[in-house]
């Protein structure tokens, strides 16, 4: 096991040691791999590390990232925590109609996070117009070296990066991660996730992802076996280069999100005929959203003869707060399925275990607390609650992130007694975590508790329902909430009133009205 105290102390170690030309990690540009090994993989850092000091980057700067390019991502991750800088890496919309403001809302983050620096593709050259910011092209970290030799990463202390929470229902936060606090994190989650000799990662997860940067790029990284790294645009453009890549290299863990899978399930006919082979998946990660029960089984059954086995599903619970992971399954157990009564749930927030279908609710376990890290379920009084009753989930770790940056109030009603508040709400049966939904989002309709998630789950498995979404409206007249079910479809619109109907019959046949 590595003594380096950071992780590009980490690398710095392994480019010295016995087998240092080992392949590392491989990257997917322009449908070829382009492969490093640790020796390489430190020298493309120290050499970047050298051109962004000469750039003027110091220890201690917040540097912006908008690199959608992985090899230039990796390598100025690594060049940054070489030299002490704190990355903060940015996300690009899926579809980027409006540049301008998309630029204008960059200006806001940065004077809230304080930064100096933009270290861009050369695509967003125009940034320069933003006068805060000093711009820096990736192109240039693969140029001559610079003068001076990069520090030694074992000296850097502080924040390693700055995590970006999801901002659909808020403006995103600045999650403060420490290098001891990623370190030991990173321990914690090899303790409850064992890796081997054979392991191999695949991961089109975005970097600026805390799933994508922790699970498909540094995991695979801390514990010494290669990772195949595919942009998230090319799987954007052609899903089925996932599994393939999974198939070729024979892969033994990936991570994604529900959405994800299910999206593959519509082209597992097509991968068969090719003659896919799933059969050395062991660890099929999928967290990020609600997880239904009914898309595992669906994907198992699709992939089913390309040798997926159904318990290399691997459930997981976590957030950026936590850096990432809070509960983990068992590598390769039987997956928790838990059948519970939907009316106890609404109406006394309790998982009362049913063998009937009707009018019941199936959750998705996501395991047991990683090591060194504690779950407790707590009532709206803040005391913990029993098993199987539904509560806000409380977590404490030493490997929690410090804060939010720049947000003391925020810190404080997040992080309160040593425990993190993390507005989800679940329940432990067993010691077993269930996530039944965020506490922000529940419907109150009547007085009775309705998930979002469990109506999206009916909904999006109507034919035609490409995407869907329950919100809850407030109705002064009626002073409760109605129920809404906004659903994509590319059918015509012609038909969008039968396929409104059939929607509504689906959730009816479940015991659920929505207006």
């Amino acid at each position: 096991m590595t003594q380096a105290c950071t992780i590009a102390g980490v690398l710095k170690e392994r480019a010295h040691a016995a087998g240092a030309d080992r392949i590392a990690i491989r990257f997917l540009e322009g449908g070829e791999w382009i492969e490093w090994t640790w020796r390489e993989y430190w020298a493309a850092a120290e050499k970047a590390a050298s051109c962004l000091l000469a750039s003027g980057v110091r220890p201690g700067d917040h540097v912006l990232m908008l690199t959608p390019d992985v090899r230039p991502a990796v390598t100025a991750l690594f060049a940054l925590w070489t030299i002490g800088a704190v990355p903060i890496q940015i996300g690009l919309p899926f579809q980027l109609q409006n540049r301008r403001a998309f630029l204008e809302n960059l200006e806001v983050t940065v004077r809230r996070l304080g930064s100096r620096f933009l270290l861009t593709t050369p695509r967003f050259g125009d940034a320069a117009d933003l006068p805060s910011l000093q711009i820096l092209l990736t192109g240039d970290l693969f140029g001559p070296a610079a003068p001076g030799d990069a520090p030694d990463p074992e000296d850097v202390r502080g924040i390693a990066f700055i995590q970006l929470t999801s901002g659909s229902t808020s403006r995103p936060r600045g999650v403060m991660v420490p290098h001891d606090r990623l370190m030991l994190h990173l321990k914690s989650m090899s303790g409850s996730l064992p890796s081997h000799s054979d392991s191999i990662a695949v991961s089109w997860l975005p970097l600026h992802h805390d799933m994508g940067l922790l699970g498909g790029l540094l995991f695979p990284f801390y514990n010494d076996f290669p990772a195949h790294m595919i942009a998230t645009a090319d799987f954007q453009a052609r899903p089925a280069i996932w599994l393939e890549t999974m198939s070729r290299f024979r892969g033994t863990i990936a991570a994604a999100p529900p959405s994800a899978y299910s999206l593959c399930v519509q082209l597992a006919p097509r991968l068969l005929n090719r003659g896919i082979d799933l059969s050395a998946w062991e660890c099929a990660m999928v967290g990020a959203e609600p997880i239904p029960a009914s898309l595992l089984l669906r994907f198992s059954e699709a992939f089913a003869p390309a040798g997926f086995r159904p318990n290399a599903f691997f459930p997981v619970y976590g957030l950026a707060e936590a850096t990432v992971a809070v509960s983990f399954p068992c590598l390769l157990d039987k997956i928790h399925f838990d059948r519970v009564r939907r009316t106890a749930l609404e109406q006394s927030s309790q998982a009362v275990p049913t063998r009937e279908t009707e009018s019941s609710l199936v959750f998705v376990g996501v395991g047991k607390s990683i090591p060194d890290t504690e779950i407790r379920i707590a009532g709206p009084d803040g005391a913990s609650l029993p098993e199987r009753h539904v509560g806000e989930v409380h977590v404490r770790s030493a490997s929690l992130a410090t804060g939010y940056y720049g947000e003391p109030e925020e810190t404080a009603a997040a992080f309160r007694d040593g425990w993190l508040h993390t507005g989800d709400l679940g329940y432990l049966a067993g010691g077993t975590l269930f996530i039944a939904g965020r506490k922000k989002e529940i419907i109150i309709k009547g007085g009775q508790n309705v998930i979002p998630s469990v109506l999206e789950e009916i909904a999006g498995a109507v034919t035609g329902v490409r995407a869907v979404a329950a919100v809850g409206v407030h109705s002064p007249e009626l002073e409760t909430e109605l129920v809404y079910i906004v659903a994509e479809t590319r059918l015509e619109l012609e038909l969008h009133p039968e396929f409104s109907e059939r929607v509504r019959q689906a959730l009816m046949a479940e015991g659920v009205a929505v207006h």
